[in-house]
Parts: structure tokens; C-alpha cells; sequence
């Protein structure tokens, strides 16, 4: 009876809890297919947020709009994914919304990319900030359709063909009782010889 009881619990621990996006899904799924994996046509809940959902969300709408405009796909990094995601957490956490900030060491884009092992390369960032009231697939489409595509210097970065590859990175935040987001991209060119 205990060992049934045991079985039943973690049944349904398992049924509670969120899927957890991994690097590895990345090569699972394509800006054609990722909505097939069901949590990107969740809502952003506050109570089960996943900002690796999203960051993999953005990374895809960006690839979609490449591929429309006659452009090779950009490829994951995850050196990039984690500079954009910790200055998307910076921006949050120390209440500013800019390309430079007043963090130590973390200053510029070339400074954050540093830390990450990138020094004296191509490379761009875009950031934007929004509400995340859609689900994880909608809001993507928004931030990267609506705000980045119509704005010159963010369109221009995401549609550039001298970029490889590209890390998302986003981090929440409420705003009088809104959930919102802060997103940041980051784009190099690297070489693939």
C-alpha cells in the first residue's frame, strides 16, 4: 500500500510540474515547427513563468523573418543566449533600459560579450521591452514582428547576412501589477571554418 501510495504521489508531482525548455531542444525543432512542442501555446502564467520558452520563442520568430526576406537561418549560441539573458536581468534588476549600463564590468556590448569569450568580433544587440499577456509564441511574434521589424536599427540587425549566430535572453518584472519582459538579442558573426 505505501509503495502504491508513493507511485500515486509522484504521479502527480510529475503532472504539476512545467516543461523546461533545454539547450539541447534547439536542434529539436525549427522556426516551421517549434509551436508542435504545446508550452509555446501556453499563456505566460505569472505563477509558471519560462523565460527559456521565450528566449527560444524570440530565436525562432527572428529565424522566421530571415528565412521571409531571403536569408539563411541564424544559429544557436549559448554563450550568446546567456550575455543576452544576463542583460535582460541587469536591466530589470537595476531599473534601466539601455545598451549601456551602469553595471561594473558589464558596461557596453563588447564588454558583455567578453565575458561570455567573445572579443573583437562583428556583432549587434537589439533589446525591447513589452507586456507578456499572450502566450509564448505570440508574444515572440510581437517583440520581434511588431517592435524590432519596424524599427530601421533593429531590422537592420536581425535581417544583416553577415551574422551566424544568435543568442535571446529575456528576464521579468512587474509594472503596476503588469507582467512585463525586457528582451535582449545578440548577434556575431563566427567563424564556422
Amino acid at each position: 500500500m505505501n509503495r502504491l501510495m508513493t507511485v500515486f504521489i509522484l504521479c502527480l508531482t510529475a503532472m504539476h510540474v512545467s516543461a523546461q525548455w533545454t539547450d539541447a531542444m534547439y536542434n529539436r525543432y525549427t522556426w516551421r515547427n517549434y509551436t508542435d512542442y504545446a508550452p509555446f501555446n501556453q499563456s505566460v502564467q505569472d505563477s509558471d513563468i519560462d523565460a527559456d520558452l521565450l528566449e527560444a520563442a524570440i530565436f525562432y520568430e527572428t529565424n522566421r523573418q530571415r528565412v521571409s526576406h531571403g536569408l539563411t537561418e541564424l544559429a544557436f549560441d549559448h554563450a550568446l543566449n546567456v550575455c543576452a539573458h544576463n542583460h535582460s536581468a541587469d536591466m530589470v534588476k537595476h531599473r534601466f533600459f539601455s545598451h549601456t549600463g551602469p553595471v561594473p564590468g558589464k558596461k557596453t556590448p563588447a564588454d558583455r560579450l567578453t565575458q561570455v569569450g567573445y572579443t573583437n568580433c562583428y556583432s549587434a544587440e537589439n533589446i525591447a521591452y513589452a507586456a507578456a499577456n499572450a502566450t509564448y509564441a505570440a508574444v515572440a511574434r510581437y517583440v520581434v514582428e511588431d517592435l524590432w521589424m519596424n524599427s530601421a536599427g533593429h531590422r537592420k540587425n536581425i535581417l544583416s547576412s553577415r551574422y551566424t549566430h544568435l543568442g535571446c535572453g529575456v528576464a521579468f518584472y512587474y509594472d503596476n501589477g503588469v507582467l512585463m519582459y525586457k528582451a535582449t538579442q545578440n548577434f556575431l558573426l563566427k567563424d564556422v571554418n
